[in-house]
């Protein structure tokens, strides 16, 4: 039965579209010049539907001389003689209808001609019926007459292109978009934008036109008079720049898009440095081989030669006045320490107590603005000015909705009938406690509806508009046309905004919905307050939507990912808190290995008394105090500690406090070694503190001016660094040389009385007696690893592959990227992530930038042609102009919409020719405007008969108080269908005036970046604006202006972030050399360790380049780092090589610094270091692998490489001249030993020595008993 139902209800519908609709056939029409196919109305389809043209296939008529007069008046001079096809009131409905097209075209005098001929010949031309076919006719409801209902209009395809190209560039500045978005659908060719236009709607054309791009019946003469083009030479109908390309004026090229230099595929820069590494093979080559032939010949004269005496082969020893100075000092510092230890730990820990009470004014920094900003930098200030002149920049959450299978449309039935549940829900979300909802908190520039950016808008996101019927028909429809399908707050709604994951336009199989609520910022703290208690409330409700505890809503098959305002700053808290325990178990590794080292068990049942942990735990103790005396000294005064200084400080000073420690303890256990005890502990302390003293003070002080130098940059976060660095270093430096010496002493008096370590009022009655002995690592050094690496061909392999590495890293530094990933800093199960993810794959929207203007006088024209675009008197290269030149260069001026220019819209606006826009209620005085209900008889148009009278020319334009008074009417005048160029909805917050001086204080233009994926796109972004913003002042110089987009202030740094790097590395390296040189008394030796720290951080960075880690404030403190660790790598190898002993040569004095200090450096800062950093391997957060993990191994294997192999062998060939120690400090006797090839090695004096194979013997080193 329902079958058959259905069936009497199709033949019935069938029926009556057979009464209403006929299809005429070419042949029921005369087609050919003279005759029309319509003419005058006959009636509409519907009581409120629009006057329809009857049928009419005879000769065109002759119109009477009221007629003619409106044609002409309407449609041109073309009709001043000629005969017609429509009547007078076809002509009114004309009118009417161009006079809405007119406010937004008539910017361009050819596409407006275009328009108005086309539609006048459609509807007036006497030859109507060679180009136009009734496909269609229908008798009206209402007068029982034929109307037409459809035709066929055939155009050529010189018109219809010329009529396209003369409109497709056309802005709507209102919002930054174009025209043909209205007029055309946003149509790419002519055809789609006919298509458009001939669609019948109740907002266009009355019936359906159709355009046919062939004519079947080869009866048809398509219409094709020659269009107007935008550059035409008849200025009258000339566009502007701004909306014609061809008038244009060309820009210089930038330099981004000249091409890179390249060989191949290399970069001349790396291609460079590798023809030098080869030329430098060659040449050592070729060296090689004249040494060896110039060797051999002296061999030959070698008999020849007169033999030097001993007295000739040793010459007197003398010191350094200053070394020698320094080591008396710190002998009797040793002394006094070791004399009185608890009065110097006293004295110690109350200084530091002291210092810590400023912990007290303790406060973290974590406002990202302030951390990466300084004050007084132009983003900060810029910023500051657009916050107060035009409010903050609004608050944004923002949802992403796709399918979990990914491959699959997102846009369906069900899912968008799930979003108007979502939107509706979070509409009417109160937040706790206070209850504040959306519309209390959103952005409503035009009356009083949310910004709020869905695809539900197109149905005014009423879920009773939503048909399962004609939804889809509607989507494609609003998709294709947004500006037929308006949402409630009256902004078209481009598919970009709201749809994502789609190719070519093809929208219905997106892959995501965007749904983006707009709130409103300030910069009153309790509506901050007010809006992020919102937020909160907002982040659980998606919580709850995701976790499926809303039952309303079936979100199993979706994939929901979101962000607010207040996120990111949330999340990175979060990050902080998980980080924390990484840090505090690697630093705990570093402390316990640093205890354990130090201890020199001689023999398994001593152990317990021969261990130094305790000392150990000391020292890392006085490590910490220098930090903390440090933080309390600067909170007191102000400067607060930021997150890195915190992770990082007590990292630093660990490398080079540990190494310190190292270095004593090891020294004096050689002196004991070499006293066999019978040396007061105070004599040898004070000759361990003498002999290390000076060389500890040479990297402290290096080191503390160094960071203290990096004070002096304006990057907060950097700056603060370095001031705590450099305070806590030195710090580090004082106690070291008091309290760890006077804690050394101490120990060294328990392990003689035999007490246990860790409980030192415990004695062990009848320990054995302590066996002194070289220690293994040592010993090690001393009799393999020194002779190996200074054999002259191992040498030489060593110095090949280190400048290789050198510069290999030097040809990757250019490729070190800028920027911090967001995703980087984030916990790696925070929400964001995906978030970012989905953000990067769907979004296609880039963020707004403005260009803003300030203390600029726009009320005088001079100023007015300066920013101006539509006019024909606009400066050339005025900021409109030069603004749409850049965008049409996208791929370099990262700009991909066309710009608000205020002054455009406003001024056209006051065109009288657009009568619905500005007009005055009459009898106010022009002081209050009409709306489109007022009737037209009480209302007068403005500038309608002023003199000089509006023109194109800008002679006609007000100018000082009747500048600002029509400006202030036009802010306030909200736009609608009538006169969309009203300006309270995209200007309302962009212009500041000042009556008082009659000048405009501020103003903005806005347009929007292309969609930026990368960091690299948002550096170049922020640079191409700033390069824009310098064009247009040095093209304007009257015009101040600079750019803003939110992002600005946190990429201002990656501005200068490598010549601040260059700047603070190159005070680095000249305090470190000026130290070195006075303190080792050798400017080459300084110039040779100077040389040693580039060369790591040069290896750092090229690490860097090949492991994805970026410069930013984060590396760049890492890497003032690396040159504190670099100096303390290679400052002790340096300064024993100078102090080993004036009259012996540089290979033997190298030999004896790598067995010096080299075990205390390779133990103190790389092993500890070491075994610390593998514990951040295992770090979760993503921000501690990368910058802090990678980079710490880097530093840390190229400045042990760099000080424990290359230098000693740079040092052997090409070191400064040798001093001596000061005979106060000779603590060994010297003899040639055969095993060593007549190396200086050291033999205890007085010494009983237990022949197990020992010196005597040649085999093994003595051990002493």
């Amino acid at each position: 039965m329902k079958k058959l139902y259905s069936v009497a209800f199709v033949l019935f519908g069938f029926v009556l579209w057979c009464s209403f609709t006929i299809s005429p056939s070419f042949a029921d029409y005369i087609h050919q010049e003279g005759y029309c196919v319509m003419h005058g109305h006959c009636g509409s389809k519907s009581f409120f539907g629009k006057e329809l043209n009857c049928p009419y296939n005879k000769p065109a008529i002759e119109p009477d001389d009221d007629l003619r007069s409106k044609l002409v008046e309407i449609c041109g001079l073309q009709y001043e003689n000629s005969l017609t096809c429509c009547d007078a009131n076809q002509l009114d409905d004309l009118n009417a209808s161009t006079k809405q097209v007119e406010t937004l075209i008539s910017t361009c005098p050819a596409c407006w001609k275009n328009f108005l001929n086309f539609f006048c010949t459609l509807a007036c031309s006497p030859n109507q019926s060679t180009f136009l076919n009734i496909t269609s006719i229908g008798t009206s409801p209402i007068t029982n007459l034929k109307i037409v209902t459809s035709i066929d209009f055939f155009v050529g395809e010189t018109l219809g292109k010329g009529f396209y190209d003369s409109c497709k560039d056309i802005k709507f500045a209102a919002t930054n978009g174009y025209v043909m978005d209205f007029i055309g659908g946003g149509a790419k060719n002519y055809h789609d934008m006919l298509v458009f236009l001939g669609q019948e709607r109740p907002i266009g054309s009355p019936f359906q036109i159709d355009f046919p791009l062939n004519d079947t019946s080869e009866i048809m003469i398509p219409y094709d008079d020659p269009p107007k083009r935008c550059n035409d030479t008849d200025v009258s109908y000339r566009c502007s720049c701004v909306d014609c390309q061809s008038v244009c004026p060309v820009l210089e090229p930038t330099p981004e898009e000249k091409p890179p230099c390249l060989v191949g595929s290399l970069t001349c820069w790396a291609f460079g440095l590798y023809l030098i590494y080869i030329i430098l093979l060659f040449a050592v080559g070729i060296g090689l081989f004249v040494k060896r032939i110039w060797d051999n010949d002296k061999r030959d004269r070698a008999e020849f030669e007169p033999v030097r005496t001993e007295e000739e082969i040793r010459q007197p020893t003398r010191y350094d006045i200053l070394n020698s100075h320094l080591q008396d000092y710190f002998y009797q510092q040793g002394y006094i320490c070791a004399t009185y230890p608890w009065q110097t730990i006293g004295v110690a820990a109350l200084i530091v107590f002291l210092a810590a009470l400023g912990c007290s004014k303790f406060e973290v920094e974590r406002d990202p603005v302030r951390l990466w900003v300084a004050p007084n930098s132009d983003s900060a200030v810029q910023k500051e000015f657009f916050d107060q002149n035009f409010g903050p920049f609004y608050r944004t959450q923002q949802i992403f909705i796709s399918n979990i299978n990914s491959s699959l449309s997102i846009v369906n039935y069900d899912t968008i009938k799930n979003l108007f549940i979502i939107e509706r829900e979070i509409r009417e979300l109160k937040s706790f406690p206070n209850n504040h909802t959306l519309q209390n908190l959103c952005f409503h520039p035009n009356g009083d509806s949310c910004i709020v950016e869905s695809v539900t808008g197109y149905w005014q996101s009423d879920l009773d508009r939503f048909s399962k019927e004609t939804w889809e028909e509607e989507f494609k429809s609003c998709t294709f046309a947004p500006t037929y399908c308006l949402p409630d707050f009256q902004q078209p709604l481009k598919p970009d905004m709201v749809l994502g994951g789609f190719e070519n336009e093809d929208y219905i199989n997106a892959k995501a919905l965007v749904l983006t609520f707009v709130l409103r910022n300030s910069l009153h703290q309790n509506e901050i307050d007010a809006a992020k208690e919102w937020e909160n409330s907002l982040r659980e409700y998606l919580d709850n939507l995701i976790g499926g505890e809303n039952d309303k809503i079936d979100v199993s098959q979706l994939r929901i990912t979101f962000s607010t305002e207040s996120s990111l700053e949330t999340e990175l808290n979060k990050s902080t808190n998980t980080d924390i325990y990484t840090i505090i178990l690697s630093y705990l590794v570093m402390f316990f290995y640093a205890s354990v080292a130090l201890g020199n068990v001689t023999s398994f049942p001593r152990t317990i008394i021969d261990s130094k942990f305790m000392l150990g735990i000391s020292g890392i103790i006085i490590v910490l105090a220098s930090v903390l005396t440090s933080v309390g000294i600067f909170s007191l005064l102000g400067i607060k500690v930021t997150l890195i200084i915190a992770e990082v400080i007590p990292f630093l000073v660990l490398a080079v406090g540990v190494d310190n420690i190292f270095i004593l303890n090891h020294e004096f256990e050689r002196l004991t070694l070499k006293s066999f005890g019978e040396e007061p502990v105070k004599e040898r302390i004070a000759k361990t503190l003498g002999r290390m003293g000076p060389s500890i003070l040479l990297s402290a002080l290096s080191e503390t001016i160094a960071f203290g130098l990096g004070g002096i940059v304006t990057m907060p976060a950097v700056r603060n660094f370095a001031l705590y660095a450099s305070l806590a270093v030195w710090v580090d430096f004082s106690l070291q040389v008091t309290a760890f010496v006077a804690l050394l002493s101490l120990d060294a008096k328990r392990q003689e009385e035999n007490r246990i370590d860790c409980f030192p009022c415990y004695k062990v009655e009848g320990a054995p007696e302590r066996i002194d002995k070289e220690g293994l690592l040592q010993k090690c050094m001393r009799r393999y690893y020194a002779p190996f690496i200074l054999d002259k061909k191992v040498r030489v392999v060593i110095i090949i592959c280190f400048a290789g590495v050198f510069l290999t890293s030097l040809s990757f530094v250019p490729q070190v990227e800028l920027g911090l990933d967001q995703r980087i800093a984030l916990p790696f199960d925070s929400y964001l992530i995906d978030y970012f993810n989905d953000l990067d794959a769907y979004f296609r929207v880039g963020p707004p930038v403005y260009f803003v203007t300030k203390d600029f006088n726009a009320t005088k024209t001079n100023g007015q042609k300066s920013l101006c675009g539509r006019f024909s008197t606009c400066n050339q290269l005025s900021l409109a102009n030069i603004l749409e030149q850049e965008r049409k260069r996208s791929n370099v001026s990262y700009i991909a919409e066309p710009t608000s220019v205020w002054i455009d819209d406003f001024f056209h606006w006051l065109n009288p020719s657009l009568e619905m826009c500005c007009r005055f209620k009459k009898g106010t005085d022009q002081k209050e405007l009409c709306d489109e209900y007022d009737d037209d008889d009480n209302c007068e148009i403005c500038f309608e008969n002023r003199e000089p009278r509006w023109n194109i020319t800008m002679s006609g334009m007000p100018e000082g108080e009747e500048f600002l008074k029509y400006l202030e009417l036009w802010l306030k005048s909200s736009p609608d269908e009538s006169c969309p160029l009203a300006g309270k909805a995209a200007y309302g917050d962009a212009i500041v005036r000042d009556l008082e001086s009659i000048t405009v204080k501020a103003s903005h233009f806005r347009t929007y970046h292309t969609p930026l994926k990368s960091q690299n796109d948002y550096i170049a972004a922020y640079r191409s604006a700033h390069r824009i913003s310098e064009l247009i002042n040095e093209e304007n110089p009257s015009v101040q202006v600079f750019p803003y987009s939110i992002f600005y202030i946190f990429f201002e740094q990656y501005e200068y972030i490598t010549s601040l790097a260059a700047e603070i590395f190159v005070l680095a390296f000249v305090s470190i050399w000026t130290v070195t040189t006075l303190l080792l008394g050798s400017a080459w030796t300084g110039f040779i360790v100077v040389c040693h720290v580039i060369m790591i951080i040069t290896n750092v960075l090229g690490v860097m380049a090949l492991w994805g880690v970026s410069l930013n404030a984060i590396s760049l403190v890492n890497l003032v780092i690396c040159v504190g660790i670099g100096v303390e790598f290679c400052v002790h190898i340096a300064r024993a090589f100078i102090v080993g002993g004036e009259g012996l040569d540089r290979e033997e004095r190298a030999n004896r610094s790598i067995v010096d200090v080299g075990s205390s450096v390779l133990s103190g800062i790389t092993l500890t270091k070491f075994w610390g950093i593998l514990v951040l391997a295992f770090t979760r957060s993503k921000i501690f692998e990368i910058y802090y993990f990678r980079m710490y191994v880097s530093m840390v294997i190229s400045g042990a490489f760099h000080g424990l192999l290359l230098l000693p062998i740079i040092l052997s060939l090409i070191g400064g001249e040798g001093v001596g120690s000061g005979e106060d400090f000779l603590d060994y006797d010297m003899f040639e030993d055969e095993l060593f090839g007549g190396r200086l090695i050291r033999r205890p004096e007085n010494r009983m020595l237990v022949d197990d194979g020992g010196i005597e013997s040649g085999e093994s080193d003595a051990e002493e008993l």
